[in-house]
């Protein structure tokens, strides 16, 4: 009787909660930003919400890609029109990004990256905006709240379009320099090191300083000359309908950033900025590992998985690096089996060369893998994706960032002694990086301070996902939050850094020497004078 009264009690709470509804706008293009839109999505249909999930294939790929796993959420697909599929941007296999430094460059930022960014997306940006009927469709569905990016910055220039009655901008990475200032949020520099300064705090050079100053300022006007060509286009289709990037982001109810405090470092922000790194992590370190791969983790005393992710494909390394990865597993035939993720098991390159302890394959279970004790290290690229993983997962890592925030992730991770930065133009030398690894598998240090982090993660006051959930609620609860916008965002730049009481107090300064040594001259001569008079 009493579990029958349970079970009527619950479905009376359940019936209680209010319902609210989302548009997430998720673009197909990088599959990190939609996997990381996509759970978002699955978690707020999961608590009850109605979600729709718009998403504008920029490429024709993922077709298929089975990240919605709530078959209530209302997915609507969109496609290119005639035009835009004769302008669908090429497949970038980076295959260069194993040697080239561009990937991580501040200047390319600038001069390359806009032109290849903005050309991907223009023209489903412009059909977007061209198609009235699709506004109709949003519009009358009345969203309570409408979740978007800040990367390709077309969904939240519709979500403005459409004049949503609140706005959660997202970044999928854990901070992006050129929405700082309209957010809000203080300025990060010194707090967080350049990818390529070598070190930070109080440890830093005069050189790596400057090149704080340097990337702040040049690699962050690179998402603003995005942001910008993005609204000339949107502006001249709206007939300026739209308002600037700068103002959308300073109205957003809240920005969602792919950070964790107790991972990141730590570094000023506002209240408005959630962070919600981690918000997927929950069941990771429960994950069980697949039948196939357990007795392959008993073959050995220890395993060692690699991976360098799905963007830079390993099957494109050059050959001095193939071959001194090979070498390197060869010298530890006896102790150790390597995992490695490669996308193409069959490359004639290993054939008849590959040692017994290497299983190549283009799939492996990570998040299982990472979980199980028997796995001793991670060999990684250092995208935020693994490096959430293996944190959680209690896991030190060797970290040879190829491209973008990368090298940020590595230091991040690094700082916490878990892990080991190691150059990719170092590959070739192999017997440098195997010295690394058995520093790595026999000095307990490491596992130690990725054990620490891990039990700090898993004990947060208060988990990502809960910081998600009901800020996404509370955003569709009362709309817009001007509470929560910092009123320094209206001062000038002469009132925020207190210029005029600056020039005040050295007029004063000035005019009071001048008085005093005036009075002290008067003094000094008629002293003088007096003297005189009386000789």
């Amino acid at each position: 009787m009493s579990r029958v009264l349970c079970v009527l009690l619950f479905s009376v709470l359940v019936s209680h909660v209010e319902s609210y509804k989302f548009l997430v706008i998720s673009p197909v293009y990088g599959y990190s930003h939609m996997k990381f839109m996509a759970i978002i999505a699955n978690q707020l249909a999961d608590e009850g919400h109605q979600v729709t999930y718009f998403q504008p294939f920029v490429i024709e790929a993922y077709l298929d890609h089975k990240l919605l796993n709530n078959s209530l959420i209302d997915v609507i697909n969109y496609w290119h029109d005639e035009e835009g599929r004769r302008h669908i941007p090429p497949s970038n296999d980076l295959h260069d990004a194993w040697y080239s430094s561009k990937y991580q460059s501040a200047l390319s930022a600038v001069f390359d990256m806009p032109q290849f960014l903005v050309s991907a997306w223009e023209h489903m940006c412009r059909k977007i905006f061209q198609d009235s009927e699709l506004h109709k469709i949003l519009k009358d569905k009345d969203f309570d709240v409408v979740i978007a990016e800040t990367f390709d910055f077309c969904g939240l220039y519709l979500a403005d379009y459409i004049q949503s009655k609140s706005i959660v901008s997202v970044f999928t990475g854990s901070r992006l320099i050129a929405i700082t200032d309209p957010l809000g949020e203080p300025s990060s520099l010194h707090y967080i090191p350049a990818p390529s300064s070598d070190n930070f705090g109080s440890s830093a050079s005069i050189f790596d300083r400057i090149n704080d100053l340097y990337h702040k300022y040049v690699f962050g006007s690179g998402y603003s000359i995005i942001f910008d060509w993005q609204y000339n286009q949107i502006a001249r289709l709206t007939h300026g309908k739209v308002r600037h990037w700068k103002k959308i982001l300073k109205d957003v109810t809240y920005h969602f950033a792919n950070s964790n405090p107790y991972l990141d470092f730590a570094a000023p922000t506002i209240s408005k900025v959630i962070p919600i790194g981690g918000y997927d992590m929950d069941k990771s370190i429960q994950t069980k590992i697949p039948d196939e791969f357990d007795s392959i983790l008993n073959e050995r005393s220890l395993t060692v998985y690699v991976s360098f992710g799905s963007m830079v494909k390993a099957k494109f390394m050059p050959e001095s690096y193939k071959e001194a990865m090979l070498r390197m597993f060869t010298a530890n035939t006896q102790n150790i089996t390597f995992l490695w993720k490669y996308e193409d098991p069959t490359d004639i390159f290993f054939k008849n060369r590959l040692p017994k302890n290497v299983i190549l394959k283009d799939w492996f279970p990570q998040r299982a893998l990472l979980a199980d004790k028997r796995v001793k290290l991670f060999i990684t690229h250092g995208g935020l994706g693994s490096t959430m993983e293996l944190a959680y997962a209690a896991k030190p890592a060797i970290v040879i960032p190829l491209i973008a925030e990368q090298p940020d992730n590595g230091k991040m991770l690094a700082r916490h002694g878990s892990a080991e930065i190691y150059s990719k133009h170092d590959i070739p030398h192999w017997e440098k990086l195997n010295r690394l690894l058995q520093k790595m598998l026999q000095h307990s240090s490491y596992q130690k301070a990725a054990d620490r982090l891990a039990r700090v993660l898993s004990n947060q006051p208060i988990k990502p996902r809960e910081l998600m959930i009901k800020h996404s609620e509370m955003a569709a609860m009362f709309g817009k939050m001007p509470e929560l916008t910092p009123s320094v965002q209206d001062m000038s730049i002469i009132e925020f850094y207190n210029l005029d009481i600056i020039f005040l107090f050295l007029i004063i300064s000035i005019g009071t020497s001048v008085l005093l040594w005036k009075f002290l001259y008067f003094v000094l001569t008629d002293s003088g004078s007096f003297k005189s008079k009386e000789d």
